[in-house]
């Protein structure tokens, strides 16, 4: 993938925005969880909120029908991975959850390289080593005296193999697709799923709480469609891998969330790891970061 300055900068930004987007997920899915919401509905409106919502930003002329089903086909793996993740969210703390999903870029890296979406190189191979290392590290942010509940972290390791799955199939299969056309197609599938299932296990009510509303709302506007339209444009001009280290950025911003608002705390070792994550993502991005900085530099000249 062979991208000018200007546009690696664009696109590190715009991963840079969906991973605090995306950072603030775990934390209204807790404040939603004790409002009463239940999993199946929260993502059932989760992603009618958001497919409405694209529908509205991406007015566009729609791809032919053979290209939609493919994009539909990535959405129903996408939608896999919400429900594990949430599935998780509600057995384990929200920075464990976030934090074991965040093993995923080292499967991307795998996926990516045996299906040719990008060059295995040794640079790439230490920066994701580096940021799982650091998510293990971190991963003793359960409460003390409180042990994990180990189906909670199978549930978060499901989620973050078909969130690797669902990025490389995105990237090699929607390549060239704009990101808002992609991700609307990616919540129109993960909404059909989503509602089947729900109406399968009880419906679509939500108990009339202001803050559960509000979090299925944020959700739906803020950790769906912001978060899947700027991670999906970024993807596209820096490719999986890159955008997938620089996401473990989230992991952070979640830690410190979890700490404020939910009273989840952060020890040594949760600090240890994030020095090691942001030192991953900063070794795997040096290149871009400098080359960018320069293609700025000259633009502005």
């Amino acid at each position: 993938m062979i991208s000018s300055p200007r546009d690696e900068a664009r696109g590190l930004t715009l991963v840079a925005l969906s991973t605090i987007a995306y950072g603030v997920l775990p934390i209204l899915g807790k404040v939603a969880y004790a409002a009463g919401v239940r999993v199946l509905p929260l993502l059932a409106w989760r992603y009618l909120i958001a497919a409405a919502l694209i529908a509205v930003l991406e007015r566009g002329p729609r791809p032919p029908l053979r290209e939609r089903v493919r994009l539909w086909a990535i959405g129903s793996v996408f939608v896999f991975n919400s429900i594990a993740y949430f599935r998780a969210l509600e057995e384990i703390p929200a920075s464990v959850t976030a934090l074991v999903l965040y093993t995923y870029p080292v499967i991307v890296l795998l996926l990516a390289a045996l299906a040719g979406v990008e060059r295995f190189t040794w640079r790439a191979l230490l920066a994701t080593l580096g940021a799982f290392a650091g998510c293990a590290l971190t991963a003793g942010g359960a409460p003390a005296g409180a042990p994990l509940r180990l189906s909670g972290v199978a549930w978060a390791l499901v989620a973050a193999l078909v969130y690797a799955s669902y990025i490389v199939l995105s990237s090699r299969f929607g390549s060239g697709v704009p990101a808002r056309v992609l991700a609307l197609h990616l919540a129109q599938a993960a909404a059909v799923i989503c509602v089947a299932f729900a109406l399968a296990d009880g419906g679509l009510a939500l108990p009339v709480d202001p803050r559960g509303l509000l979090a299925v709302a944020g959700i739906g506007v803020v950790s769906t469609v912001v978060a899947m339209t700027t991670f999906l444009a970024g993807m596209a001009l820096i490719g999986p891998t890159r955008a997938s280290d620089l996401s473990s950025l989230e992991v952070i911003f979640t830690l410190v969330l979890a700490f404020i608002v939910l009273g989840e705390r952060l020890g040594p070792w949760q600090w240890a790891g994030a020095a090691l994550i942001l030192g991953a993502v900063a070794f795997q991005s040096f290149g871009a970061l400098r080359r960018a900085m320069i293609g700025v530099s000259r633009a502005t000249q």
